[in-house]
């Protein structure tokens, strides 16, 4: 039976992916500090952002499950580590972009595992 295997992530679509999110999470955060709301998610947009870039176009379970734990992971460790030195909102958007950067990456290196 031959199977059809979805092609890996490229390094430079990854690249490109993680200077929108990084961009979109500086703009969350500028919007949510002028409006003075600390307590508003900064990483909504960016999950959406990247659930949508994973559904449209790639759509590999296995490695899209071990990058969100991962991320989710690298995020919560972050913010918990900056929280008691830094206030919540940069605190929680400096988490978000580890989490970001850890996500992707393990993303596109089980890609490419998997398809070897």
């Amino acid at each position: 039976m031959n199977e059809v295997r979805p092609a890996p992530v490229a390094w430079s679509d990854t690249a490109w992916r993680a200077i929108g999110c990084s961009v979109l999470c500086g703009l969350a955060y500028a919007v949510l500090a002028l409006l003075g709301e600390d307590q508003l998610p900064v990483s909504a947009p960016v999950v959406m952002v990247l659930a949508r870039w994973f559904w449209l176009r790639h759509g590999l379970w296995g490695p899209g499950a071990v990058a969100a734990l991962a991320g989710t992971a690298v995020a919560f460790l972050v913010a918990d580590a900056l929280r008691p030195s830094l206030d919540r909102l940069p605190a929680d958007t400096l988490a978000t972009e580890a989490g970001l950067l850890v996500a992707l990456v393990v993303f596109t290196v089980c890609s490419r595992l998997r398809s070897t």
